[in-house]
């Protein structure tokens, strides 16, 4: 017959599992408190995606409202031709075509930054935007091309070039538009 010896204690015994409990309950503890440092973090970045976006149709909405303005003082006359080439802010006289190696295109080197400096500054006739210091100061060029042929209307057609540029909300988004505006015969 064979003896029973209690100091060996068979491995399913509840004696030898003791810790393995206290494990992986800490293992799943860990896992759950990494899954929600991660879906937290997840949620941060879908809020600045969210306030990116805003910013950029705040800043892309102010410029074409400032786009609009600038188009419709222009074709009503608001901007007489000679002031194109006297040099007043914001209005500039393009005297040679593209590529001809002269390079003075207002809408390009404008310092939009620094508001008024070289643009107009679009005094927005719609709603107040106190609360989006950024976009409160849309500006707009417009520049006089070199005249160009209009069928009907001969060799001496007036092109202005119209930019607007505004920022976002937070100043962290810009948007740039621009339009052609061919003159009547």
């Amino acid at each position: 017959m064979q003896r029973f010896d209690s100091s060996r204690t068979p491995c399913g015994s509840p004696r030898a599992q003791r810790g393995v409990v206290l494990f992986v309950s800490l293992i799943l503890l860990l896992i759950l408190t990494l899954l929600g440092i991660s879906l937290a973090r997840m949620q941060t970045v879908e809020e600045r995606l969210s306030q990116n976006g805003f910013n950029h149709q705040l800043a892309l909405q102010t410029a074409q409202a400032a786009l609009n303005a600038a188009f419709d003082d222009d074709a009503g006359g608001k901007f007489p031709e000679a002031e194109f080439e006297t040099g007043v802010t914001g209005l500039a006289y393009i005297g040679q075509e593209v590529g001809a190696g002269f390079d003075n295109d207002l809408a390009y080197h404008a310092n939009w930054s620094s508001v008024g400096s070289d643009a107009m500054i679009y005094t927005n006739m719609g709603a107040p935007l106190a609360s989006a210091p950024g976009a409160a100061n849309p500006q707009f060029v417009i520049e006089r091309m070199v005249p160009a042929y209009k069928k009907g209307c001969g060799n001496n057609v007036t092109i202005h070039r119209i930019t607007a540029h505004s920022a976002g909300g937070d100043g962290s988004a810009s948007a740039t538009v621009q339009i052609i505006r061919i003159g009547n015969c």
